[in-house]
C-alpha cells in the first residue's frame, strides 16, 4: 500500500509491505508490531491518567494535592512522548525507503547514518503530524493483510 503525506508543504511517499517489520527490524534491532503494542498501552494508561486529572481539576483547591501527586508518581506522558518520538521517525524512515529507493538499494540504506541523514531534512515540527498518519496507515495496510488471509 501506498499513501503520500504532506511534509512541509511537499508530498512525500510511503509504502507499507510485508517487508516493512523485517527492514525496521534489521535497521533498528526491534519489533516493529511490539514496538507499536506498546506504544498503544503506554498511550491507553496516558489517557486514563488525563481522565483522572480532568476528574480532579474540578476541585482543584481541594485536589491540588492529589494533581501534583499524580503528575510525580504517574510517568506516562513522558513515556508515551519518548516513544512516539523514538519509533515514529523510524517507521517514517522504514516507508520512505520502500516507496522511494528501488529494492537493489534498499538494504545499502538501511544505516544509521544514511537514517540521520534523512531525519535531518526535516524539521521535528514537520514530522510531529506524519507519525500519527503512519501509524493509521500501518493499521490498516495490517488489517487489510489479516482480512485478505481470513478470506483464503
Amino acid at each position: 500500500m501506498y499513501k503520500k503525506i504532506a511534509i512541509d508543504g511537499k508530498d512525500v511517499d510511503f509504502k507499507c509491505s510485508a517487508a516493512t517489520s523485517i527492514l525496521y527490524k534489521r535497521l533498528f534491532g526491534k519489533s516493529l508490531s511490539t514496538e507499536i503494542t506498546d506504544m498503544a498501552k503506554q498511550s491507553a494508561e496516558a489517557y486514563r491518567m488525563l481522565d483522572e486529572l480532568t476528574k480532579l481539576q474540578e476541585n482543584k483547591e481541594e485536589n491540588q494535592e492529589a494533581i501534583l501527586e499524580l503528575l510525580a508518581e504517574n510517568p506516562a506522558l513522558t513515556k508515551v512522548t519518548e516513544t512516539t518520538e523514538k519509533i515514529g521517525p523510524q517507521m517514517a524512515y522504514i516507508m520512505w525507503l520502500e516507496a522511494n529507493k528501488p529494492q537493489r538499494e534498499l538494504f545499502q540504506c538501511l544505516t544509521d547514518d544514511a537514517y540521520v541523514l534523512w531525519l535531518s531534512s526535516f524539521d521535528k515540527g514537520d514530522m510531529s503530524n506524519v507519525y500519527s498518519e503512519l501509524l493509521n496507515f500501518w493499521n490498516a495496510s495490517n488489517n487489510k493483510s489479516y482480512s485478505n488471509l481470513k478470506n483464503q
